[in-house]
């Protein structure tokens, strides 16, 4: 089996990618922070800001594939610490595609819609980064290194949910959470996006490692709706009462970093080298619903029918 190796396998895509790769690949899955065990990897932790530690971890691992999932994703965070954003997001990527580079190894590069400004929205891969924020700016800036390293890597812009692995609410499971214990659940009207749940999106991310793709590639679902709206879609495919989700806009809120308002990403190019369309975001739902119950004890919201 070929040597695959995962970056932020705490992380919720990190962990779905790992898991589904172990099928079919010899895996060494790296986290840092949070502990994981994931059946049927090679669990291990490693500071990706630590150089020697990650030479120490690739050397071991010899991977033929690295997927590189990992990253400081708190956009809050990353505005008021652009020194840890640039460390974790940028000069991390560096060491890791160098490594890539030296020894002929396919790069895989995890990264977002927020590298774009959010003025059109249905962004293509041809068109050019424009972030608001310095979560954008250091993923953008990451793409840039890890394109001049290694010209044939591959390079996914997306945005998704899921159910994780670590005491850490994604958007969906931060919206069930409010609506389980009754609490408000501001909801933005004016942002919009095309997320796919995150099993969803490792399987599609496996699939374009098979084919030997390469090149920047849009993942995202098929359509599009507002953060309000994908909230009430949740609750009702829950069967949860949306009158605590409160209608807001992203400029009235007290956000330190701004937001891309229609960061959408257009998905042609995906859809036509894999031969079929995206999931919907109502599919997405329903796949989301349907992997609830071996999640529930992960979160901490219990069964919910």
């Amino acid at each position: 089996m070929r040597r695959v190796l995962v970056t932020g396998s705490s992380g919720l895509l990190g962990a779905h990618v790992a898991r589904q790769a172990s099928g079919g690949y010899d895996v060494t899955a790296l986290h840092h922070t949070h502990p994981v065990e994931l059946a049927g990897c090679d669990n291990r932790p490693c500071d990706l800001t630590d150089d020697a530690e990650v030479a120490s971890c690739l050397g071991a691992a010899r991977p033929e594939v690295i997927i590189h999932c990992a990253a400081l994703t708190d956009v809050e965070l990353c505005e008021r610490r652009p020194d840890l954003a640039e460390r974790l997001n940028v000069e991390a990527t560096a060491t890791l595609v160098e490594w890539a580079r030296r020894r002929n190894a396919q790069f895989v590069h995890l990264s977002t819609d927020a590298v774009f400004g959010g003025s059109a929205g249905a962004y293509r891969e041809d068109q050019s980064p424009e972030p608001v924020n310095w979560y954008g700016r250091t993923k953008a800036k990451a793409e840039g290194v890890v394109s001049a390293a290694v010209p044939d890597a591959m390079i996914i812009r997306t945005n998704f949910y899921g159910w994780n692995v670590q005491p850490k609410l994604s958007l969906g499971e931060w919206i069930i959470d409010r609506l389980v214990q009754g609490e408000r659940c501001p909801a933005f009207v004016d942002v919009f996006f095309n997320p796919l749940v995150a099993d969803q999106l490792a399987e599609v991310v496996l699939s374009l490692i098979a084919q030997g793709a390469s090149g920047i590639y849009h993942v995202a679902a098929r359509d599009r709706c507002s953060k309000h709206k994908f909230a009430v879609r949740l609750a009702k495919t829950f069967g949860l009462s949306a009158a605590g989700i409160v209608p807001t806009c992203v400029d009235q809120s007290p956000l330190l970093a701004r937001r891309p308002k229609r960061s959408t990403l257009a998905v042609d190019k995906v859809c036509r080298d894999l031969g079929r369309p995206m999931p919907s975001i109502q599919e997405g739902l329903e796949r989301f619903k349907a992997s609830q119950r071996a999640a529930a004890s992960r979160v901490g919201v219990g069964d919910i029918r």
